[in-house]
């Protein structure tokens, strides 16, 4: 958010860096009554809720939710969070999504409370407590994806005795929180939006891209697709279909579904990157992980592209799985596609044979610039989301990357790229929602309801944004659940969503160990548990052990 400060002025630095969630110390809150006065202050105190998003969206969180799924595999083999070597006294970056929702939730419950109590104007006071509402259902909205139930309160810490009980709060069920949380946003936040106050806007309108209108239709759907309330889940997706109107490549162009162009019409919530001149920047190691393996000045993994960042910092490099996209040809002297790689969610791709390698006993592979010219390949279309999504080489002059010559696998694609980049400064925008994921939650909302009709309508949006033929004639529920997991695949993947959808699917396990082959480690540590991430040991020790990680100790 473009000036946003990330402090509160009445809170302490201490506050600001305090380790524990559930372990606020009261005596930290000690100039309320100083504060809160002006619509100013209070608005600068609702900044600090956003404080912590960003440190939640970063490099580890990509690992929790596409590393670890069906559609990338990571290069990365040591204890980390890219090969689950998680458990609840190392939890790795666990401990990190936990302090920071709950500091981010200790914020939000705090601008609520005092500025529900100050003096400002009703309108700004209304505007703001909105805010802070929204983004503490965003915190929560994180917590219960990735650890399911945990503890859940909305009121501000202000004396012991609210710290005492919070410390001794069980875990609520996850479905339970998120059906307080769409109430709360359905009964306070969506009556202070209207046409008349002039605030019901796409997210890329808002002042300064602050959470509003949007968000709260988003995370109510959100929500309510876990506890499979399709009609309450419609309810808000209708409206953003009201507000954004038909997903077109006209209305919203696919290019623009790339990062580096920050706050496009089709966005619904973005973790804001901007820098300035000066030079500052924003640190970060997710592009660098979506990048095709740097080399030196300019060369990635074979190929010369300068223009997408030199001295590129190398680190956790993720290429697709071959469940979501390969090319890879059959062995021996003829040019011809191995057939048991050809139902690839992303296929076909852009690529044709080249020379044979005689030490493979196959031909290799290389961009086909003809093809992606035409639209098609081997008499089908080319999804145009694979210029996009998968990283194959040079667009340009049709150099292909070396990973994709010799075993037809890409790497993420120019979509995550950040241009430009030196080391790890990544100024790309991360988009958390847009508006194509909620045409897909409305299709997946109509295949539940059993209207096929708009089930079809609805995937066939997305399809025609990126030119291939509509899904015509498929009736079967499992048939078009089965077209919907893909189709959100082809049109999200990468963009942090997977693991959630899989474990709401209740297929992620199965998927994931199926897939996800490639990666020794992940193999060997993979389980069912895994699904959810443990809380972290210290926490369960502030409870008194009343927070507990029954999952993890079953054999």
């Amino acid at each position: 958010m473009k000036n946003l400060k990330t402090y509160f002025s009445i809170i302490s630095a201490a506050v600001l860096v305090m380790s524990c969630s559930l372990d606020e110390n009261p005596s930290h809150f000690v100039s309320r009554d100083q504060f809160y006065n002006t619509e100013s202050e209070c608005e600068s105190a609702v900044n600090a809720c956003y404080r912590n998003v960003k440190s939640i969206y970063v490099n580890q969180f990509l690992a929790i939710t596409e590393a670890t799924c069906d559609l990338f595999s990571s290069n990365s083999t040591g204890k980390t969070d890219f090969t689950l070597a998680v458990s609840p006294a190392d939890p790795k970056f666990g401990a990190n999504i936990w302090k920071n929702c709950y500091q981010g939730i200790m914020y939000c419950n705090e601008c609520i409370a005092c500025i529900g109590a100050s003096h400002i104007k009703d309108e700004a006071k209304q505007r703001l407590i909105c805010e802070a509402t929204i983004l503490r259902a965003f915190y929560y909205y994180i917590l219960t994806n990735v650890f399911n139930g945990v503890p859940y309160y909305t009121e501000m810490v202000a004396t012991q005795d609210d710290l005492a009980r919070i410390r001794l709060l069980p875990r609520t069920d996850a479905n339970e929180i998120r059906r307080l949380l769409y109430q709360d946003l359905e009964t306070n936040v969506l009556p202070c939006y209207s046409e008349e106050k002039g605030n019901i806007l796409r997210g890329s309108s808002v002042k300064e891209q602050r959470v509003g209108y949007a968000m709260a239709l988003m995370l109510m759907a959100k929500f309510a697709m876990w506890y499979q309330d399709w009609d309450a889940a419609l309810m808000p997706l209708r409206k953003l279909e009201a507000l954004y109107g038909e997903l077109t490549e006209a209305n919203y162009p696919l290019e623009k579904t790339m990062w580096r162009y920050p706050n496009t019409d089709e966005s619904i919530f973005e973790v804001q990157h901007a820098w300035s001149v000066s030079g500052v920047q924003f640190h970060s190691t997710v592009a660098p992980s979506m990048y095709p393996t740097p080399e030196q000045d300019g060369w990635f993994n074979g190929v010369y592209m300068p223009e997408i960042g030199t001295n590129v910092t190398k680190y956790n490099i993720l290429t697709c799985t071959a469940h979501y996209a390969i090319f890879y040809t059959k062995t021996g002297k003829q040019p011809e596609e191995n057939t048991s790689y050809s139902g690839a969610i992303m296929n076909p791709m852009p690529l044709t044979y080249d020379v044979y390698d005689a030490t493979l006993n196959r031909y290799l592979v290389k961009l086909d610039l003809d093809a992606i010219a035409a639209g098609s390949i081997r008499g089908k279309k080319i999804d145009r989301r694979t210029l996009v999504s998968l990283g194959l080489g040079d667009l340009k002059t049709g150099a292909t990357f070396t990973a994709v010559t010799k075993y037809g696998k890409p790497f993420c694609g120019p979509k995550f790229w950040c241009p430009d980049m030196v080391t790890y400064h990544d100024s790309n925008n991360y988009k958390v929602f847009r508006y194509a994921d909620a045409v897909l939650m409305m299709a997946e909302c109509f295949i539940q309801k059993g209207d096929v009709e708009n089930a079809l309508k609805y995937m066939n949006y997305t399809r025609a944004r990126a030119a291939v033929d509509p899904l015509e004639g498929i009736t079967d529920k499992d048939d078009l659940m089965a077209e919907l997991r893909n189709e959100r695949a082809r049109e999200l993947g990468g963009e942090m969503h997977r693991k959630f959808d899989l474990v709401r699917w209740g297929i992620w396990y199965n998927q994931t160990i199926q897939y996800n082959t490639t990666n020794a480690v992940l193999k060997n540590n993979i389980r069912p548990c895994h699904r959810y991430y443990p809380i972290p040991d210290t926490e369960c020790a502030l409870s008194g052990y009343i927070l507990t990680n029954d999952e993890y100790n079953v054999d």
